[in-house]
């Protein structure tokens, strides 16, 4: 049904004309603030012996830590400290893990104790007998953060 303004009368077409004007600020509206929720991951990382190779950088979420990341990334190794930064990152907890890939063979070599490459997680925790659990690992991102990382 148009609608009928009392100064107006049948203002007809403008109806829809209005509505999508509505809709379509209502759009750009949740767009703007779904991008404002992306927020800028800085890892400083150290601890780094070997100039070779590449660093294997991976951030999860809770429910998929240690299986799937939500990011990842591979960055060659040149100095003894690097920064690795994740843009377009939501808002929510999450952790990193990483680990030097010092002989370029696209994994992450295991001796009888343990991990043979260098290695690291968010918050420098560390597991007893395997990686440590995600609450030991956890961060916020509820702004851009830059955490800081040692590689073991």
């Amino acid at each position: 049904m148009p609608f009928k303004s009392p100064l107006l009368g049948d203002l007809g077409g403008l109806n829809t004309i209005i509505m999508k004007k509505i809709i379509l600020a209502a759009t750009l509206l949740f767009a703007t603030v779904a991008l404002s929720a992306q927020h800028k991951l800085t890892i400083q990382v150290d601890g780094i012996e070997k100039m070779k190779g590449r660093l294997f950088v991976a951030l999860y979420d809770e429910a998929n830590f240690m299986k799937k990341p939500v990011y990842w990334k591979i960055a060659k190794v040149d100095t003894q400290e690097m920064t690795v930064t994740i843009d377009s990152v939501a808002a929510g907890s999450y952790a990193v893990s990483m680990f030097q890939d010092v002989n370029d063979n696209n994994k992450l070599d295991m001796g009888s104790f343990g991990p043979s490459e260098p290695w690291a997680f968010s918050n420098n925790a560390k597991g007893q007998y395997g990686p440590p659990a995600f609450k030991d690992c956890l961060f916020k991102m509820d702004e851009d953060v830059t955490i800081y990382i040692t590689l073991q």
